[in-house]
């Protein structure tokens, strides 16, 4: 879709269109279509961003909240979103062995206990042992201040490559 006919939407296919660029969250599109008209791609990406930058912390943790577990079969299978669900297939996830099932779950399990959120990781351009020493790598984090960033900083990237998939320019 390009910037014109984005621009030419009405709220309400908007909101719909774009309501799965942040997990789950269409009053991000309601409020990054308030910004209308978008000078082109990165003015749009720009204006979602700025949304979800100009949320309370809370906030952000219901968007954290909202993402799926990593390789977990019976969500990729499904209750994911599209745009998840593809993200997860283009890097492997849903041919997990069951040993790889098992690991994920454990992994993921281990990562809510320790920091009351689901593993955030953009995926796009992984594949699931970079996926895997990521888990291992902030897993050792200590502070849930800095895991919380990092979620926060890597939900963004989330939308930034959704945005730039569904945009052409």
């Amino acid at each position: 879709m390009n910037i014109e006919n984005i621009n030419k939407m009405s709220d309400d296919i908007f909101i719909d269109y774009f309501k799965n660029i942040f997990e789950k969250t269409p009053l991000l599109a309601k409020v990054t279509f308030s910004h209308k008209p978008f000078k082109n791609k990165a003015h749009l990406i720009e204006t979602f961003i700025n949304q979800f930058e100009n949320l309370d912390p809370i906030s952000k943790k219901k968007i954290i909240n909202n993402h799926p577990d990593l390789g977990e079969k019976i969500k990729i299978n499904n209750n994911l979103t599209d745009l998840s669900k593809n993200e997860q297939k283009n890097v492997g996830l849903d041919n997990c062995t069951k040993e790889e099932y098992s690991f994920f779950q454990k992994m993921n399990n281990d990562f809510k206990s320790k920091f009351d959120i689901p593993f955030i990781f953009a995926v796009k351009g992984s594949n699931k042992n970079i996926i895997i020493e990521e888990f291992k790598r902030r897993l050792m984090n200590e502070s849930i201040d800095i895991e919380f960033n990092e979620s926060v900083k890597q939900v963004k990237k989330i939308a930034k490559f959704r945005l730039e998939d569904i945009i052409h320019e």
